[in-house]
């Protein structure tokens, strides 16, 4: 595997919904718990509004306890890091706490430390960012699957939208999942942005 440098660009990458398949495992304790309760089709960056009739139950699985370590890693999550490593940048986690989970960004991190750290090293937890304010943080590009980012405009980074059924509408550069062969010319794109910010 190839090893990240200091003096690569940086290209920041969120956790949820982006390497972490949040959805799933809401959708999966969702049917273990409560089977009467049909699974929505997702058009909400929220998952919580797609079931307006038991918005606190659904918003209270994420606040549980091991949510965040339990995630199961989105398809291919793995080989698109290294994608970004093998073309001269490096991936930096940039993911938010959740207000309402104190543990979240404890639990992000061990996820981190289950799922990257035996393939890339302990530098991935080292160099991760767990904070609300994504734009004070410099980078060349943020891969985020959520739409209407604030404080987008003044941040360095260009946001790379990372396709999601509840994102459809955003108009930002996307990369239809970690397989897609744009994913180069995307951060090239963003590096010169970057270059002329």
């Amino acid at each position: 595997m190839t090893n990240f440098s200091l003096e690569a660009p940086t290209v920041l990458v969120d956790m949820d919904g982006v390497l972490a398949d949040f959805d799933q495992e809401i959708q999966s304790r969702l049917a273990n718990r409560h089977p009467s309760i049909p699974i929505a089709p997702r058009s909400n960056f929220y998952i919580a509004q797609d079931y307006p009739e038991h918005v606190d139950l659904v918003r209270s699985l994420s606040d549980e306890e091991g949510f965040f370590i339990s995630l199961p890693v989105v398809d291919n999550a793995l080989d698109g890091w290294q994608r970004i490593l093998s073309n001269g940048y490096t991936p930096r986690i940039c993911s938010s706490p959740i207000r309402t989970n104190q543990r979240s960004r404890q639990e992000k991190l061990g996820w981190l430390e289950r799922e990257f750290v035996p393939i890339f090293g302990k530098w991935v937890v080292d160099q991760a960012i767990i904070a609300k304010d994504k734009a004070a943080y410099d980078g060349i590009a943020l891969i985020d699957d959520r739409p209407g980012l604030q404080s987008a405009d003044t941040a360095s980074w260009q946001h790379i939208i990372f396709d999601r059924p509840y994102n459809k509408q955003s108009r930002q550069p996307r990369l239809y999942g970690w397989k897609d062969s744009n994913l180069l010319h995307l951060l090239k794109a963003a590096e010169v942005r970057h270059g002329e910010g």
